[in-house]
């Protein structure tokens, strides 16, 4: 659990553990920071590789950090996106009162 073997604990995993308990949770299975650096390093890994085809494609021998800045973009714009406007959650919402209503 958290605390035990500090001196032997890799910095990685030292950061892994700052930032658990900066968020305050104290107690947590040693494999939680194991699942946390693969998922940290599976990340980087895919970010740089990202940031190697821009930086191909831009004909530079070298990635940049507008090549990871780029890479990271693209990520986000793929792995989350916006909430629906508020107009469409009420016309839904109103679908659904009525339609429940039907039924109910």
């Amino acid at each position: 659990m958290a605390g035990e073997g500090e001196e032997d604990v890799p910095r990685d995993a030292k950061i892994v553990k700052s930032l658990l308990k900066s968020m305050g949770v104290e107690d947590y299975e040693p494999r939680v920071i194991h699942q946390f650096l693969e998922l940290w390093y599976r990340y980087v890994v895919e970010v740089l590789t990202d940031a190697q085809v821009y930086s191909e494609h831009a004909s530079k021998s070298n990635i940049d950090c507008d090549d990871v800045k780029l890479a990271i973009q693209s990520k986000v714009n793929f792995s989350f996106s916006q909430p629906p406007p508020r107009e469409v959650c009420v016309v839904v919402d109103d679908f659904l009162f009525h339609f429940l209503e039907i039924v109910v």
